[in-house]
């Protein structure tokens, strides 16, 4: 028995406010839809944030529609949750949700039990900080629930992050998990991750199937998983999508600039899967004077060959940079940097560990929230 297990598409995503980056998701999205027929899977498991925003566009609902059908058309069917991307902060019915009335699609998204054969899926659908309480509630009633069903393959659907996997994005603990699922289908974390864990079993991030406006232009590898349920313990393999546009990095010299770029457009013109690459390119510089206008006039060229690139300054001044004799705590140095702009712990222990992790992951609605919340606060503790 395998499943293909899939998570934040994002579908209607325009990365750069370009088409072709919108274009890019679908093209994934059908490639992971693809590898569900060849492979005759026995289901789809969908971990979450299906769309990019709530209100999504026709052509997002157009690609989620045609995929639908193609996996009914071969009798595989299709579960899934709702991350926070798909639920809007106005009363409304999320769009997901249509296509579970429509059948073309089942939401577990409900805290039940969905069965398939002898495949039981439960999940819960993305709750936000200030429900932890109801959330840990809805997990310990799913795992006493769920001891009903141990003769049977069990999978959970979350749409959390879990402080094992990230530091920062973390909202709950392994322990805060069930026990007794033979996989857990998590979502919400954009890097693919699985991990074995004592007394719970292997958890799984597949990641985003693309990059996102919030990861900006970084290498690194995008897909699926295909989860085989046979045997005693769940065997996972990572798919990478095969078509997803290059992304590469570059660090060039500021005194070798121009022969730099050209360096850049020659190894970018190799580039054989006919998309034109994303590029992010740091400018370092021994000096400060670096000049913006030059940087900017030679790094145009570079326009017929990319499709969109970016690029920073790096100033390379030993006297104003810190000296490591060994590696450093970055989680460390990220809170000492942030509390002497900021003038106080707190308040850099909540840019850091909570306002961060929600921007970094396009959480701009909990951010804000969570900004409005802490202004309530300080003002409550300076009228006492």
């Amino acid at each position: 028995m395998q499943i293909l297990h899939i998570s934040d598409t994002h579908l209607g995503c325009m990365q750069f406010n370009l088409k072709e980056r919108e274009e890019d998701v679908y093209e994934a999205f059908n490639e992971a839809i693809d590898t569900a027929i060849k492979d005759k899977v026995y289901a789809v498991v969908h971990s979450g944030d299906i769309f990019h925003v709530p209100r999504s566009s026709g052509s997002a609902l157009h690609n989620l529609a045609l995929a639908l059908k193609r996996l009914n058309e071969h009798n595989i069917k299709f579960f899934f949750t709702l991350g926070e991307h798909d639920i809007s902060r106005v009363k409304d019915r999320p769009l997901p949700l249509i296509f579970h009335r429509l059948n073309m699609a089942e939401y577990v998204g409900d805290g039940k039990a969905h069965i398939h054969g002898n495949l039981i899926i439960i999940g819960l659908h993305k709750h936000r900080r200030s429900e932890y309480d109801t959330l840990l509630n809805e997990l310990k009633r799913i795992g006493n629930e769920s001891k009903a069903y141990s003769s049977t393959k069990r999978v959970l659907v979350l749409h959390q992050g879990l402080y094992e996997f990230h530091r920062y994005a973390g909202e709950l603990s392994v322990n805060d998990l069930p026990k007794g699922f033979d996989y857990y289908a998590m979502g919400h974390l954009h890097d693919h991750a699985c991990k074995v864990f004592n007394d719970i079993g292997i958890v799984c991030y597949p990641g985003s199937i693309d990059l996102t406006p919030g990861e900006g232009i970084r290498d690194v590898k995008k897909g699926f998983c295909i989860v085989d349920l046979s045997s005693t313990e769940a065997k996972v393999e990572f798919v990478e999508i095969r078509s997803s546009r290059k992304s590469i990095l570059y660090e060039i010299d500021y005194e070798n600039l121009d022969s730099s770029i050209s360096s850049i457009i020659n190894q970018v013109k190799s580039i054989s899967n006919g998309k034109k690459p994303l590029v992010y390119v740091k400018v370092k510089s021994r000096s400060s004077m670096i000049d913006n206008l030059r940087v900017s006039s030679i790094l145009a060229r570079l326009n017929e060959y990319c499709l969109h690139y970016t690029w920073d300054p790096v100033v390379m001044n030993s006297i104003q940079s810190k000296v490591y004799t060994q590696r450093p705590d970055i989680d460390k140095e990220l809170l000492s940097l942030a509390e002497n702009v900021l003038g106080d712990r707190k308040s850099a222990e909540f840019a850091v560990h909570d306002l961060l992790s929600m921007l970094v992951n396009d959480r701009v609605d909990d951010a804000i929230d969570a900004v409005w919340k802490r202004f309530h606060d300080m003002l409550k503790i300076n009228s006492r």
